[in-house]
Order: C-alpha cells, then sequence, then structure tokens
C-alpha cells in the first residue's frame, strides 16, 4: 500500500507523462503538481529514476492484471483473441499508464517483471506444449503475441488510430502468428 505523498507523486508523474512526455518529469514538476516536498520525493523515491522505477513496475503489473484474466475462458485461440481486445482496452482506458510503459526504459527489476508475467508466461507455455499453440520462445512472446497490439496501441496514443476499429483485425494477426502449425 502506498502512501498518500507516494500516490500523489505517482499520479503526478502519470499525468506529466500524458501531457507532455518523459522530460516534463521533473521534480520541480512533480512538487507542484503533487503538493508534496522535493525532501519527500527523494525520501519516497530516491530520485526521479526510482520513482520510475517504481511507476513502470506498478503500471505492468496494472496492465498484466487487467489482461491475465482473459486466460480463463474457453479455448486457445479465444483466449489469445481475448487477451488482444483486453489490452488494446487497457490503453484506451489507462492512456496515461501506456504512454509511461512506452516511452519510459524497462528500469523495473527483471525478476519482478518476470514474476508478474508469470502467470501469463505459463498460461502459453502450457498451451504450446499441448499443441493448441505454436512453439514460441518465452523470451519472444511480447514481441510475437503482442507486437501488433503495440504498434496499434501506439499509433492511438499519437492520435492517428481508433483502436475499436483494429482490435478484431489485431486479434486476426495475432491469432495467425500463434496458431498451431498443421
Amino acid at each position: 500500500m502506498r502512501s498518500t505523498g507516494q500516490r500523489a507523486v505517482l499520479d503526478a508523474a502519470l499525468a506529466l507523462v500524458d501531457e507532455g512526455g518523459l522530460d516534463a518529469v521533473t521534480i520541480s514538476a512533480l512538487t507542484a503538481r503533487s503538493g508534496v516536498s522535493n525532501g519527500s520525493v527523494y525520501h519516497h523515491f530516491g530520485s526521479r529514476a526510482g520513482l520510475f522505477t517504481v511507476l513502470y513496475g506498478e503500471s505492468f503489473a496494472h496492465c498484466v492484471a487487467a489482461v491475465a484474466p482473459a486466460l480463463d475462458g474457453g479455448d486457445a485461440e479465444k483466449a489469445v483473441r481475448a487477451v488482444v481486445a483486453r489490452y488494446l482496452a487497457w490503453v484506451t482506458e489507462h492512456p496515461g499508464r501506456a504512454r509511461f510503459l512506452y516511452a519510459a526504459p524497462s528500469t523495473a527489476d527483471p525478476a519482478v517483471k518476470a514474476d508478474v508475467f508469470e502467470p501469463v508466461a505459463r498460461w502459453f507455455a502450457a498451451r504450446m506444449a499441448a499443441g493448441e499453440l505454436r512453439e514460441i520462445p518465452l523470451w519472444a512472446l511480447d514481441a510475437v503475441v503482442m507486437g501488433p497490439a503495440h504498434e496499434c496501441a501506439r499509433r492511438h496514443l499519437m492520435g492517428v488510430l481508433d483502436l475499436a476499429q483494429a482490435s478484431d483485425l489485431v486479434g486476426d494477426a495475432v491469432w495467425a502468428a500463434v496458431a498451431p502449425v498443421g
């Protein structure tokens, strides 16, 4: 559970990213936006980079938590398509977090990211082992499975694509990439 001050700084950082990108997230902008002191920002996060590390981990976990329930229902095809739809819906509902994940360097501890992503990776591994999905190395899941969705999300965040129009087409592309061969 985050303290009120930590939450205020994290929320301010997301708003600043949404308004002006990573460069807009300065300590002075954070203190002005959140109402906390410079010392409080440094106390809670250590530095701007420390803030980004916490915000990245939190945003990544938020995204995975929104997508993971899609894996609970139906066959592999239905689940993969649902993952895509849920991800695109999450981007639409949380553009600040999505912008941050796309803009920030992946500063989250790899072990923490792997732990958060583990249920998704386990689901894909089990479906690949059962022959329900094409064999894809787990390190390539994000690029192969979510690549088309990521590109559409980026275009949406730039204001040039309505994700509601893209969801079915992206679902088709992702399913084609992971459907079992033969």
